[in-house]
């Protein structure tokens, strides 16, 4: 009886559900599924039964069911599992890289992937949330959180998962991890001169991987289209710049209202490369145009606003700070895999949360959500020195 009761107990916390968070998220997942299924299946042979569609939505379906009731698994998982396991979490975030180095399958370029049987699992994916919880994990103990002391353990705990992730190389999935920690150092009170220190080992890792070599020959050739395109040259319309180019297109043909779901031309006529995964966004904007684009943004920003008011409410040391990790990793990965696709920024390989294909990365963000959800269900229990 007594575990009965306390599993009731526990459920009974989902009433509580930040609906302003999870909805949104459910709306851009379940529209990711329409538009790969509309990014990968050929609509002119599906009228005549000779459909060539690779079945990815009905994967991203599962994988969406699967999301789901690991977010909310994290819901109900207590908060001092969370909180005092970080030193395990990060280790396991560890592990799965170093996997990945010895074991990895090399996709695009980069050895981010674990084959396990049909499944491919990108580790790199669950390191982002990870970093969020061992970040805060240590965070919450500080009250002189602005020393150097905390400042250098903040990177030497960024750097056991930035420098395996850069050896694979990832350097989209990398580039997240800067801001990330960049937000929760700043909220939990770090001194501005670190600050700006941070924000200059972000700004100078690029241009510094790039000048030495660190980068692979097709990471080189993406920033190399992208500086041509600042100075005025003309984008190679068959070899390096072919991606950025149908990007383009597609999204500037959408227009206003769009071509309609299944009509884009830069997708049906299979112009666009890696349509489904990378550049689902100029999928959405051909077919839907601006309105679609404004609604989408509008949705996006409505979770992420609900995710910093949860902050804003957080007096708890760890969970405000693992809030607006998470936040900061949607925001950070909206603006790269938008930006590339718009040709604002080189061309990363980042996925857009819950709307590209992609089980990881899927997976990661619901379990993110899973995270967020915790935090905003459970009694805040003080788990730090201090509230905020």
């Amino acid at each position: 009886m007594r575990l009965r009761a306390r599993i009731v107990e526990r459920a009974s916390l989902l009433r509580a559900l930040p609906w302003g968070v999870v909805v949104p998220a459910l709306l851009l997942a379940m529209l990711g599924v329409a538009f790969i299924y509309s990014a990968s299946t050929d609509f002119a042979l599906a009228e005549s039964s000779m459909a060539v569609s690779a079945a990815y939505h009905v994967k991203q379906a599962g994988y969406l069911v699967a999301g789901v009731a690991l977010m909310l698994a994290l819901t109900l998982c207590p908060q001092r599992w969370i909180a005092n396991g970080w030193p395990l979490w990060l280790g396991l975030g560890l592990c799965m890289l170093v996997a990945v180095l010895v074991f990895g399958k090399t996709i695009n370029g980069a050895r981010s992937w674990i084959m396990l049987g049909p499944f491919a699992l990108q580790p790199s994916e669950f390191c982002k949330p990870l970093i969020c919880v061992a970040i805060a994990g240590y965070f919450r103990f500080h009250r002189h959180i602005d020393s150097a002391a905390a400042f250098a353990a903040c990177i030497a705990l960024s750097l056991v998962y930035f420098v395996p992730i850069m050896l694979q190389p990832d350097f989209g999935t990398s580039m997240v991890f800067i801001p990330m920690i960049g937000a929760m150092f700043w909220v939990a009170g770090g001194h501005r001169g670190y600050m700006v220190s941070l924000a200059g080992i972000g700004a100078a890792a690029l241009p510094s991987a790039y000048l030495l070599g660190v980068l692979k020959p097709h990471q080189v050739k993406r920033i190399d289209v992208y500086l041509g395109s600042l100075s005025g040259q003309v984008v190679d319309r068959t070899g390096d710049g072919y991606q950025i180019l149908q990007s383009l297109t597609a999204i500037g043909s959408g227009g206003f209202s769009g071509k309609g779901f299944g009509e884009g031309t830069q997708s049906q006529l299979a112009f666009l490369p890696e349509r489904h995964t990378d550049f689902i966004f100029a999928v959405y904007a051909e077919e839907t145009g601006l309105v679609g684009v404004a609604l989408f943004l509008l949705v996006y920003f409505v979770m992420l606003e609900r995710m910093i008011a949860i902050a804003r409410n957080t007096r708890e040391p760890f969970g405000r700070l693992l809030v607006v990790g998470v936040t900061t990793m949607f925001f950070s990965q909206l603006f790269i895999n938008v930006g590339a696709a718009c040709g604002v920024i080189p061309l990363t390989g980042l996925t857009l949360p819950f709307m590209s294909y992609g089980g990881s990365s899927l997976l990661a963000s619901f379990m993110s959500l899973g995270l967020v959800a915790n935090i905003a269900v459970q009694p805040q229990r003080v788990m730090g020195s201090e509230t905020f």
